[in-house]
């Protein structure tokens, strides 16, 4: 019995990269941190620390749909409702610009853990820890055709140095950014595909006496598609599974 075994253990995510960071969560999504996260139909991937295997010889680089940087809104003004009022003026300024942006959309939340801007409202964003509170945003921004990290970092650090405060209220970047796919499971018959190829080569190469095709088994094609940075704005598509082939099937 001839075995291939082809698995991967998605752990965590990708090595930080330069400025990047990478990761997937649970309904399809990729972001940049430690755990494995998901939004929606998006996914973004983080990466404070290396996968635990690695993936299939099978796979499919796709380039990533945007970049996600995270930005807290907080002040330390003394008066609890004094702060509150400062951040609803802050957030409110900041979404209306959102919604004239066609290329940076802007959640609340965390990545992977976020609300859409439409479902969010500011005073029930608002976290108080002490003196101070905080309201905890992600903006994504769109990559361009012949973007490179670099460029949309720029642009990024453009947008959030002009956004707009008022009273003791500040914008923070975090230390981290990600990278992401819309809608991955527009790749998944691509990769299936690539998958179905290189299972013919091998019932090609391991053919019996007179071209029989051997037996074969497969198993975890209908997990999910997992994912891993590959480069600075790549990201790796695959899916874990195992191939069994058995003995040349008889004649008949």
């Amino acid at each position: 019995m001839i075995a291939r075994w082809l698995a991967a253990a998605f752990a965590g995510l990708g090595a930080l990269m330069a400025a990047p960071a990478f990761a997937q969560v649970d309904r399809d999504v990729i972001v940049a941190s430690a755990e494995l996260m998901q939004d929606g139909d998006d996914v973004e991937v983080t990466g404070a620390r290396a996968p635990g295997g690695a993936p299939p010889y099978v796979s499919l680089v796709v380039p990533a749909d945007f970049v996600i940087f995270t930005v807290t809104l907080e002040t330390g003004t003394r008066s609890q409702d004094a702060r509150t009022k400062e951040l609803e003026t802050a957030f409110k300024t900041l979404a209306d610009r959102i919604g004239k942006s066609k290329d940076v959309v802007m959640e609340v939340g965390f990545p992977g853990s976020s609300s859409a801007l439409e479902t969010a409202a500011a005073k029930e964003a608002i976290s108080n820890d002490g003196d101070r509170s905080r309201i905890n945003l992600v903006l994504k921004f769109t990559v361009q055709k012949n973007d490179t990290f670099g460029a949309v970092r720029t642009r990024a650090e453009k947008f959030i140095a002009a956004i707009a405060v008022n009273g003791r209220v500040e914008a923070v970047t975090g230390p981290q950014q990600y990278i992401g796919v819309s809608e991955p499971k527009k790749h998944r018959e691509a990769l299936l595909r690539k998958i179905a190829d290189d299972t013919k080569l091998l019932q090609t190469i391991f053919a019996g006496a007179g071209g029989q095709s051997p037996a074969i088994s497969m198993t975890g094609l209908e997990g999910r598609v997992l994912y891993r940075p590959s480069g600075p704005l790549e990201l790796e598509m695959y899916i874990p599974y195992s191939i069994v082939l058995g003995s040349p099937q008889p004649q008949r």
